[in-house]
């Protein structure tokens, strides 16, 4: 009976516990993560009683929990897959609803500006129409401010989120370190709570939705996480460690953030995030919102640059330059907020073009003009300060540079703003010549070329217009009837100098104030002449104006003495030539043990120089001895402070060849034996209140024959030509090239509009181009009467016509100053609308709606995936809850099961209970 009691009494302990853990699984039916838990039981040990062996009954062996750990893990990534879509989702569509929208959207926006200027265009001069353009244009500024807004308000609140997102994942990792120190207290996981594992489970859970995590179980079931690629990178739990997760945003790109693993101690970066909210959020920041901002900021900057540039290319109602129409700070991130209308004056509009055409009311012809400014991009020659480098062997501010031409060389193109300029030609072969055109063909300075030259230098290559004809009416004329009233001059020119004067009456330099300048006389001083000449012809040159004749030596050969004496003799007014004649030998170039003989001009004597041992033993001694036959060799010599030995004439014979003998090669002055020209100085007395240039110049001769007299060859311009010049040099031959100038480079299209120019047809396929102000003709073309959009083009401003113009028709060009006339500046702007200005050749509203759509798509994107994946996540959960979850009809059976267990064993303690009672009542 004992054993009875002892059966039963178990058997209901055992049962007990089944119906409390029934019982516990019912009420854990929807707590999330409760892993429904079973009891299993066992039997107890059997017991020998007598020759058998009875069983003692049940227990409850442990309590186990239902777990996969496949279907966890599967849980988990597909949690962290489908929390990755949710930002994207949500956040996506948020922009698209701000930039989609019709009252925060930018195309209606658009539409309007474009309208208000299709609207002006219609009647320029309205001043209503122009206020209501600049309130359009300000609305468009505007709505360009409030996109960026939106964009910085949803950049703020992912900021926001991902340090929330960091920081849960943060508390997290705590907790899971914490849960991993309780668990170490057993060596297996099967004897750890079910509850314990259960809290583990939830947490890598909620992890996982934010990141996807890669996991590691300890035989104990305490667990290591990591957020990277693989199990040994970027590790958060490891044992009862973890490391924070920081977060690092970067100012220049705000849609950009890095994770930092442990940012106060070993701080490295996270790399490897994949999947849930954090990465799904930093996704969108980087695809869709920095997308967004940059396409918009883009598209501000493009829009701003494109009206600006066609803007400033107008004229306003107050006849003036149009300033930029929009203001944007292209600097930072978030331009597109900064565009703001530059002024707020309607009048500042710039409806008009800066240049109008208008026909003459007298014109027979039916023909309407329309005029259009497009910069030209000329060929030919670089500007003048880009080709002539500067070379310290020159006078300081002169340009050189060695040329070969054959039979010519395009040297440089003097640009419009620079003033006086003078170019000059040094050592011209026979035949060469220095000439300067305008790109319509005018030449100016120079030498007349004949049609084949013509042909080989006017080309489009070399920098003339495409139309271009040849002309020499303006060739080297001066005064009224030059090329545009300039003071041109061809051959070796001086102007006055200037001596500087300063009011010294103050001890301290910094106080000397600069007083009016005092004139000089001007002073043309050439190089040495060309030695052996015994003739030169008349009419070669003139100098001022006056022709020079012929000239002949008396005897022997020319000397520098004769051309001054034979310049002077012309009786130009005010004109002095003197002679003289250096050589200067450096004291470094001394070779005193050698020998030296020397003469002078066409003196019948010569005296031999020759150099001893004991004798001659320095450059004194040598300058002595010279001097010492200076009776017979007309040459005298001394030291100059420099240390340069200097040979020169001796009084009376100023001008004179220097000679030295080539019976004595090397010589003592270690130079090449020969004879060295003197040189020519023309000077010119003052006259009050008169410019008193001195000018030798052309009449039959050429730069060769100039270079004999030991001037080089310029090209002058005095002032400026108003438009760009071309220089070249033709002949045969090499020559040195330099240049002197002032003033800089201008804007061609200010320059050109400034000038009004007037065309007239001479016949139905003939016209002319004149400058208005001068009256200078600077174009002669051919009109095609078929060709008529454009007709023609002259430095960029191309004329076209609705029928060809008649003989005798005029229409004027010029810069609109009183900016009422030609509203193509408007129209340019109206073309704008279509114009491909975006990349991939899409207009501003195309780019605009396009980055919209590609929005949409990525939100679409977005939204399929997380349908899809919240398939995957659901199928997840019940894998998961086939194995872990707890079913109330699976419960409901068990408990009816073990009630009646429970039941049965109680029924057996009543039986054996009533079985003692019986034996009790046994007398």
């Amino acid at each position: 009976m004992t054993d009875l009691v002892s059966v039963a009494s178990n058997a209901v302990q055992s049962y007990q516990r089944a119906l409390g853990t029934v019982s516990n699984n019912i009420a854990n039916v929807s707590t999330d993560g409760y892993s429904r838990q079973e009891v299993v039981m066992a039997a107890n040990p059997v017991a020998k009683v007598g020759t058998v062996y009875l069983g003692t009954g049940v227990t409850v062996d442990t309590v186990k929990r239902q777990y996969d750990t496949f279907a966890e893990a599967n849980l988990r990534n597909s949690n962290s897959e489908l929390s990755s879509q949710e930002p994207m989702v949500n956040y996506a569509n948020r922009v698209i609803d701000i930039m989609g929208s019709n009252s925060m959207g930018l195309s209606g926006a658009l539409d309007q500006f474009f309208n208000a200027a299709r609207d002006l265009s219609s009647d320029p001069a309205s001043t209503v129409m122009r206020g209501s353009f600049l309130r359009d244009s300000s609305n468009l500024a505007a709505r360009f401010g409030e996109l960026s807004s939106q964009l910085d308000l949803i950049q703020n609140e992912t900021d926001e989120a991902v340090k929330s997102y960091a920081n849960s994942m943060n508390t997290i990792f705590k907790q899971l370190a914490e849960v991993n120190t309780q668990l170490t207290k057993q060596k297996s996981a099967s004897l750890q709570p079910a509850d314990l594992l259960d809290q583990r489970d939830v947490l890598l859970k909620d992890l996982s939705s934010y990141a996807h995590i890669n996991t590691f179980f300890a035989e104990n079931g305490s667990v290591t996480v990591s957020l990277g690629p693989s199990l040994s990178r970027d590790v958060v739990v490891d044992g009862i460690k973890s490391y924070m997760l920081g977060t690092d945003f970067n100012s220049a790109a705000p849609e950009k953030v890095s994770l930092v693993l442990d940012p106060y101690g070993a701080a490295t970066p996270l790399t490897g995030l994949s999947g849930g909210k954090l990465a799904g959020i930093m996704s969108f920041r980087e695809q869709v919102l920095g997308s967004s901002r940059s396409s918009l900021d883009t598209l501000a900057s493009n829009f701003v640059k494109e009206v600006n540039a066609i803007h400033t290319a107008g004229i306003d109602a107050y006849g003036n330059k149009g300033t930029a129409l929009f203001t944007i700070d292209k600097a930072g991130v978030g331009a597109a907020g900064t565009v703001n209308v530059a002024f707020d004056d309607a009048l500042k509009v710039a409806a008009a073009a800066q240049f109008r055409v208008i026909e003459a009311p007298n014109n027979t012809g039916s023909a309407d003009a329309g005029i259009l400014y497009v910069p030209p991009n000329y060929a030919g020659p670089k500007q003048i300060s880009d080709v002539l480098v500067n070379n310290p062997s020159e006078a300081a501010g002169v340009l050189t540079r060695t040329i070969a031409s054959k039979p010519f060389t395009a040297v440089a193109t003097i640009p419009n703003g620079m003033q006086n300029v003078a170019v000059f030609m040094g050592e011209a072969d026979l035949g060469q010549q220095l000439q300067v055109f305008t790109r319509d063909g005018r030449q100016i300075i120079g030498a007349a070329i004949d049609s084949t030259l013509q042909g080989q230098v006017m080309t489009t290559a070399n920098g003339f217009e495409a139309n271009a004809g040849y002309s020499s009416a303006y060739l080297n004329v001066n005064g009224t009837e030059s090329y545009k009233d300039l003071s041109v001059f061809y051959g070796a020119r001086a102007d006055l100098r200037k001596q500087m004067q300063w009011d010294m009456t103050q001890t301290d330099p910094e106080k000397h104030p600069p007083l009016a300048s005092t004139n000089l006389p001007a002073l043309l001083e050439g190089g040495r002449i060309q030695t052996g000449l015994t003739r030169i012809d008349g009419a070669l040159f003139n100098i001022n104006g006056v022709e020079l004749g012929p000239l002949t030596a008396a005897s022997g050969t020319l000397q520098a003495s004769d051309m001054a004496t034979w310049i002077q003799a012309a009786g130009a007014s005010g004109i002095t030539a003197t002679a003289n004649n250096q050589v200067r030998v450096p004291a470094s170039q001394l070779r005193l043990d050698l020998p030296l003989s020397l003469k002078s001009g066409n003196a019948a004597g010569f005296t031999a120089i020759t150099t001893v041992p004991t004798g001659i033993t320095s450059p004194a001694a040598l300058v002595a001895a010279i001097n010492a036959q200076s009776l017979n060799t007309q040459i005298r010599a001394y030291m100059a402070d420099n240390g340069e030995l200097v040979l020169t004439n001796t009084t009376g014979n100023e001008g004179k060849d220097i000679v030295i003998d080539s019976a004595a090669t090397p010589n003592a002055l270690g130079m090449k034996a020969g004879a060295y020209g003197g040189s020519v100085s023309i000077s010119r007395s003052l006259v009050e209140g008169v410019d008193t240039p001195i000018e030798l110049g052309f009449a039959k001769g050429t730069p060769a024959d100039l270079g004999k007299l030991g001037f080089r060859t310029g090209a002058y311009i005095k002032g400026s030509p108003n438009e760009d010049l071309l220089v070249f040099v033709t002949g045969t031959g090499e020559s040195r090239i330099a240049a002197t100038y002032s003033g800089k480079p201008v804007d061609p299209k200010e320059a050109l509009r400034s000038k009004p120019l007037q065309v007239k047809f001479e016949t139905n396929t003939q016209f002319t181009i004149t400058d208005e102000s001068t009256g200078t003709v600077v174009a002669r073309r051919t009109f095609d009467p078929n060709v008529l959009e454009p007709a023609f083009s002259y430095q960029g401003v191309q004329i076209s016509f609705s029928s060809p113009p008649k003989a005798g028709d005029v229409f004027t060009i010029d810069g609109n100053k009183d900016g009422t006339g030609n509203n193509e500046n408007m129209l340019q702007l109206i073309d704008l609308e279509s114009k491909p200005a975006m990349g991939g050749g899409k207009t501003f509203a195309a780019s605009y709606i396009d980055n919209v759509n590609d929005l949409g798509n990525i939100a679409r994107q977005a939204t399929i995936s997380q349908s899809a994946l919240k398939v995957v996540y659901d199928q997840a959960v019940t894998a998961r809850d086939q194995v872990s979850g707890v079913s109330l009809d699976e419960e409901a059976a068990d408990l009816v099961r073990y009630q009646q267990a429970y039941q049965a064993a109680a029924k057996i303690l009543q039986v054996a209970s009533q079985l003692f009672d019986s034996v009790l009542q046994v007398r």
